[in-house]
C-alpha cells in the first residue's frame, strides 16, 4: 500500500490494457508499436487506500512525449485557480512577498492568480519540458524537473514556502513518503500544504471509472489520509468538496492546528457508503460493464440508422472510456477540441483524428461528449451553432 505499506490488497476493478491516457499521438506514431500497460484499481484492506496495480515510470508518462494537459487552455480551469488563489489566500492569511510552490504546475495558471490577487512570490516545478517552456513564457518562473531533492535545493534559494499547493498531481506520485518529506522540507513551519486531487467518494458514487488511467497512482479517500498525515505530524485542518473534474476533494494540512469538523464528516459519508468494503467494487464492476453495454448500443444504434458521430473533447478521461469501450473510428469520424496541444493529433490507443470544433458540419448527426463533468457548458458553447445536433453525454451518476 502506498500509505500503510500493507501488502493486504484486494483487486477493486479491472478495465484491461490500456495505453498512457495523456500521451496523444502525432501521425507518423501511428504505426509504432504503442504499449499498453494493465489499468487495475486495488484497495488496501489495512487502510482503505485505493491505487494503481501498475506504475508507469514518471519519465514515459511526462517526458518521453510531449505532454498535452495545459491550465490554462480551459474557461472552466481558469475559473477554477482562480477561485482556488483565492480561497487559500482568505483562508491562509497570504501576505503580499510570501512565497508560493506549486508541484506539477503545468503553465502557471494557479500561480498566476496567486501573484496577481495577493501579490504572492510565486516558483513552479513542473517536469513535463513543453509544458514547463510555455509557463516560462507566461512569466512563471518554473523548475523543469520532477519534485525531489534537486528541485527543491533550487526552491530552497528562494526561501521556504507558506504555501505549497498540488492540483491533480499528488496523485500522480509514486512514492508518497519521499514526496511528503521533500514537501516539508521546503515547507515554512507555519506554512500549509494544499491539494485537489480526484475524490474516491465521487469516483463510486459517479461511477466515474473514466478518472481511472494510469498517469493516476492514487484514489484518494479522507480516512486513510487522516492516518496517513499523522505520521508527518500534520493535521488536516482543512477539506473542501467541488464539482471539478467531475468530482474532486481540496485538503490542506498543517503542523499542529487543529483538525478541521469536515473530515469526521467526510469520514462518516465514506463509511456510510461502504467505500472501503469489497462488495461496494464488485457491485460496481457490474455497473461499469452494464455501462459500456448500454453506451455502445446507442452509439450503434445511432451508426445503423445512418448517423454520423463525432466526439466533442479530446480529454484525458475520455481516453480511458474510449478504450475500455472498445471505441475507435469505425464509430467516431473524429474528435474535436480547442487546444493546439491535441488537434492534429490522435487518441491513444483508438486512434481517432482530433480537429478544430470548426470541423462540424451539417452532415454531423450524434456528439458524443467525453468530458461529461462540463457537458452543460460544452452544449451550451456548441448548441446554438449547430442546432440539430444530438448530444450523448455519458453521465454515470447512478
Amino acid at each position: 500500500c502506498a500509505l500503510c505499506q500493507s501488502s493486504d490488497l484486494v483487486l477493486a476493478l479491472d478495465l484491461g490494457f490500456h495505453p498512457l491516457a495523456d500521451t496523444f499521438l502525432k501521425k507518423e506514431q501511428l504505426m509504432d508499436p504503442e504499449v499498453r500497460y494493465p489499468l487495475q484499481m486495488l484497495l488496501c484492506k489495512n487502510c482503505g487506500h485505493a491505487m494503481s496495480s501498475y506504475i508507469v515510470p514518471p519519465q514515459k508518462r511526462y517526458q518521453e512525449n510531449d505532454y498535452s494537459y495545459d491550465s490554462g487552455n480551459s474557461k472552466v480551469s481558469v475559473e477554477h485557480f482562480a477561485e482556488m488563489a483565492t480561497d487559500i489566500t482568505k483562508r491562509i492569511g497570504l501576505q503580499s512577498g510570501d512565497l508560493v510552490v506549486d508541484i506539477g504546475s503545468s503553465v502557471g495558471t494557479l500561480l498566476e492568480a496567486f501573484r496577481t490577487n495577493a501579490g504572492a512570490a510565486v516558483l513552479g516545478v513542473e517536469p513535463a519540458h513543453n509544458i514547463a517552456e510555455a509557463a516560462l513564457q507566461n512569466n512563471i518562473p518554473t523548475v523543469n524537473d520532477f519534485w525531489g531533492e534537486r528541485a527543491a535545493a533550487e526552491v530552497a534559494q528562494a526561501g521556504k514556502a507558506k504555501v505549497i499547493t498540488s492540483t491533480n498531481a499528488f496523485n500522480h506520485i509514486g512514492d508518497l513518503d519521499s514526496f511528503m518529506q521533500t514537501t516539508l522540507g521546503a515547507l515554512r513551519d507555519d506554512g500549509t500544504f494544499v491539494f485537489e486531487v480526484p475524490y474516491l467518494l465521487h469516483l463510486v458514487q459517479l461511477l466515474a471509472f473514466d478518472t481511472i488511467y494510469l498517469e493516476h497512482t492514487s484514489y484518494f479517500a479522507i480516512r486513510p489520509l487522516q492516518q496517513y498525515f499523522k505520521k508527518f505530524g500534520l493535521v488536516i485542518v482543512d477539506v473542501q468538496e467541488n464539482t471539478y473534474m467531475g468530482g474532486t476533494v481540496r485538503v490542506s494540512v498543517a503542523r499542529g492546528g487543529t483538525e478541521s469538523p469536515a473530515v469526521a464528516a467526510c469520514v462518516a459519508k465514506e463509511e456510510a457508503a461502504k467505500l472501503f468494503d469489497e462488495e461496494t467494487y464488485t457491485t460496481m464492476t457490474r455497473k461499469v460493464q452494464q455501462f459500456k453495454f448500454g453506451l455502445l448500443q446507442e452509439l450503434l444504434d445511432a451508426k445503423k440508422g445512418g448517423g454520423v458521430i463525432i466526439g466533442i473533447g479530446a480529454a484525458t478521461k475520455g481516453n480511458t472510456l474510449l478504450n475500455y469501450c472498445g471505441i475507435d473510428k469505425t464509430l467516431l469520424d473524429f474528435i474535436t477540441d480547442a487546444s493546439p496541444r491535441k488537434v492534429g493529433k490522435y487518441t491513444p490507443g483508438s486512434h481517432i483524428p482530433i480537429l478544430p470544433d470548426e470541423a462540424i458540419t451539417d452532415a454531423v448527426t450524434h456528439a458524443l461528449i467525453l468530458p461529461w463533468n462540463i457537458g452543460d457548458f460544452l452544449k451550451g458553447k456548441l448548441g446554438p451553432k449547430y442546432p440539430k445536433l444530438a448530444f450523448i453525454t455519458p453521465h454515470m451518476e447512478q
